[in-house]
């Protein structure tokens, strides 16, 4: 939910350019720590849900913690390095994020059609079951879908380089000790 929350929040402020373009330069230095956040925390929930709760992963589930967990291992080693090793983990995380969340949109879209979409999960354990429906809509699969897009705005925020510090003249410097 929280994912969910923070996400919003980061795609409304990116409408605005003004406000993107300040957003993204205060970000910065936290997009690569956020982006690492959001993966190990939805790992951790999915290991919380199918571990201690006691809910069996569908097949889509288990796709899904495939893309998520090698994003969550390669972001902290990101965070670890520097240079051009942080910028290929960072970007083969993005990959991993970019498949997870279509995975998950059509994780979704079974759940919310069952008849229409059908047939990935078994017979036993459905992927259109719901085993959280926290205000009718965020389900297990929206709340990786939330976390894989966190993944998606955050490494590219991260990865930008950062803005060209302006040159200082001497030619144009105001010397106020001598007015």
């Amino acid at each position: 939910f929280v994912a969910v929350v923070v996400g919003a929040v980061v795609l409304v402020a990116a409408r605005s350019a003004s406000w993107a373009r300040v957003g993204q330069t205060a970000m910065q230095p936290l997009a690569l720590p956020l982006a690492t956040l959001a993966a190990v925390g939805a790992m951790s929930g999915s290991l919380y849900y199918s571990e201690v709760a006691g809910f069996d992963p569908c097949r889509l589930c288990w796709i899904q913690r495939g893309f998520m967990y090698p994003a969550a291992v390669v972001l902290l080693a990101a965070i670890a390095c520097s240079g051009s090793t942080r910028r290929r983990l960072a970007w083969t995380a993005f990959a991993l994020a970019a498949g997870g969340l279509a995975v998950s949109i059509y994780h979704r879209l079974e759940q919310q059609f069952p008849d229409s979409v059908g047939g990935a999960c078994a017979l036993d354990n459905p992927c259109s079951g719901r085993w959280v429906n926290t205000f009718g809509f965020i389900t297990i699969p929206t709340m990786a879908a939330a976390a894989f897009l966190l993944v998606l705005v955050f490494v590219p925020m991260a990865m930008r380089s950062p803005a060209p510090s302006p040159v200082s003249d001497p030619a144009k410097e105001v010397h106020h000790d001598l007015v």
